[in-house]
């Protein structure tokens, strides 16, 4: 173990769960064994499901074998994995789990950092909060702090709620908001790369700026979260979070310094600057879609999905055209999308940047910044044909695999784990963030209400969503950027 590598104990709540399982648990190991977590670190799994240590340490090598990075195990992790039956709404196993947490703390020597992460739904945060503080775990002597998925609440009403309760036994500086999207290591890195590299940052602009486009396709199907996924929908799940957050690291002014403070003020002031949807504005730059079943048969409807009710209008697709009321970006649309069972998958951003008028090119100008499963910066630029006339043709500029392949990419639930251990929220979401993304959302939400639903399922699977969003950006004499194309 290197000494730098981080003392602490996780308290897993939902620790049997989907999430627990594909993300967190996985992540941890991962920690342990690349020695970021020290041999003063142990983790406690709790919930319903009566299991002894050694059943929670089977499911736990389970779940690693299971996840992103795995090569091998690191036996000694389970051994550090510890269980605690937790009924949340009953005092009593709060009391049996501030016990265990003692027995842990003593027999690794544990030293302050105690983390709760909360992988369970947001109606059990209260009776959850209140126990631990009921039961007097939050007096365990230590820095305690909690971890929040996305998303918070429904609205902006029902996230203030939320905030509200969980501040009756956490500081704010305590609670730190999950978006996995912003523990991504090339996530990360749009910020990084304007701020290291001047050129790039002068670039980014009204001047030089045709339009931006934040893509988030995914060719799967929603699988078995039907249930979870007809009560949120693309809007809420997708663009309220991931997308508002991806929007603020390109769109910001620059923070003098890389610091968390800077940081985060830099992003609420881009998401002030965000209007609210009129119902105009939502009728006219904002698509909705659901998908119907493919051609050949590989894709069902989404209305035929799993726990998916047949008259279902929620919407799987969602693309908009948006602005940012600042003089950098004064006229500059920005375009985001994001759906499910289309024909291509990945996540980035593109700058898609002027040219004079009388150049014609089929790959427009662009400097994208790739985030999965393309990772890193990349320039489409013209150049002349090897011809006496002046003929462009494109140049495709990076990413610099040959670096970048040489290092480990961890996951995001890795780098903020590690970050929520030594209390660095640099790539946490605030709550006046929250409540700035939740009201533009909500002016969305709400100008649905008074607007006709589309004759759903408007798109096939398999392909690139509703026509209507190529139609988004043709009445701007713009297109959508796919990756199908030779040029990344």
């Amino acid at each position: 173990m290197n000494e730098e590598a981080i003392s602490g104990l996780i308290v897993l709540f939902g620790a049997t769960g989907d999430l627990a399982q594909r993300e967190i648990l996985p992540a941890l190991h991962q920690l342990y064994q690349r020695g970021l977590l020290s041999e003063n670190f142990a983790v406690i799994g709790a919930a319903r499901t009566e299991l002894d240590n050694k059943q929670f340490q089977d499911l736990v090598r389970e779940a690693v074998e299971a996840g992103e990075n795995f090569e091998e195990f690191e036996e000694d992790f389970f051994h550090r994995c510890r269980y605690s039956t937790l009924d949340v709404t009953a005092v009593d196993d709060f009391s049996n789990l501030k016990a265990r947490m003692r027995e842990v703390i003593e027999e690794f020597q544990i030293d302050s950092e105690i983390v709760y992460f909360y992988s369970i739904a947001p109606q059990l945060y209260d009776d959850t909060t209140s126990n631990l503080n009921e039961a007097g775990v939050t007096d365990i002597e230590g820095n305690h702090r909690v971890m929040i998925e996305k998303p918070l609440g429904k609205d902006a009403e029902t996230a203030e709620e939320y905030h509200e309760l969980l501040q009756k036994v956490f500081a704010d500086d305590q609670i730190y908001y999950v978006d996995h999207y912003s523990g991504m290591d090339f996530t990360q890195n749009v910020l990084a790369t304007r701020y290291y590299n001047p050129i790039i940052e002068g670039l980014l602009n009204k001047d030089y700026v045709k339009n931006i486009q934040i893509s988030l396709p995914e060719t799967k199907a929603i699988g078995t979260r039907g249930k979870s996924y007809d009560d949120t929908g693309a809007l809420l799940d997708m663009f309220q979070s991931h997308i508002l957050q991806l929007l603020t690291l390109i769109g910001m002014e620059l923070p003098e310094e890389l610091t968390a403070e800077e940081i985060q003020t830099k992003k609420l002031e881009l998401l002030e600057k965000i209007p609210n949807f009129t119902e105009e504005e939502v009728e006219e730059q904002v698509v909705r879609g659901q998908y119907g079943p493919d051609n050949e048969g590989k894709f069902k409807s989404y209305r035929q999905e799993e726990d998916v009710p047949v008259d279902s209008e929620t919407e799987t697709y969602i693309a908009l055209e948006m602005a940012i009321d600042t003089p950098r970006w004064e006229g500059v649309p920005i375009y985001v999308r994001t759906g499910k069972s289309l024909v291509e998958g990945f996540n980035a951003i593109d700058v898609v940047l002027k040219t004079p008028d009388d150049i014609e090119t089929n790959v427009p100008n662009r400097l994208s910044f790739g985030i999965r499963p393309e990772k890193g910066v990349s320039l489409v630029l013209n150049q002349k044909l090897p011809k006496n006339d002046y003929e462009t043709m494109s140049t495709f500029i990076g990413p610099d695999y040959e670096t970048i392949d040489t290092f480990y990419t961890a996951s995001p639930y890795e780098n903020l784990i590690a970050d929520a251990l030594i209390g660095d929220p640099t790539y946490f979401i605030t709550f006046e963030q929250i409540k700035e993304q939740w009201r533009i959302t909500d002016s969305i939400v709400e100008a649905w209400a008074e607007l006709p639903v589309p004759d759903f399922p408007n798109y096939r699977a398999n392909t690139f969503g509703p026509r209507a969003s190529a139609e988004l950006l043709a009445k701007n004499g713009d297109e959508w950027i796919h990756r199908h194309l030779r040029y990344l």
